[in-house]
């Protein structure tokens, strides 16, 4: 429920507090997602060849935090979209 308030809050900002949140939204994203699919490829090539061993020497807690990243990303993604509804919202609505 905070989380659906917050964003809800989001959406009724003033639209230059909007246009930050977003250009922090865009950042957030472009730093969690840069080259996130190929290391991800790279971390089940190195499990997929070398097994268990590569699983056990951080394999799998180097793919639970690429997963994490991609969490991440999703939820800048998320804010995004809100401050790009909003502002959207506001122009069909139109002065006053």
């Amino acid at each position: 429920m905070a989380l659906f308030n917050l964003l809800n809050g989001l959406f009724h900002v003033p639209s230059w507090l909007k246009l930050l949140a977003m250009g922090v939204a865009a950042s957030g994203l472009a730093l969690c997602s840069f080259n996130l699919l190929f290391l991800f490829q790279a971390n089940l090539s190195l499990i997929a060849t070398y097994g268990a061993t590569a699983a056990f020497d951080a394999g799998i807690l180097q793919f639970l935090q690429l997963t994490v990243w991609g969490y991440m990303a999703l939820v800048f993604y998320v804010l995004f979209e809100v401050c790009l509804h909003g502002l959207i919202d506001r122009i069909r609505r139109g002065p006053g």
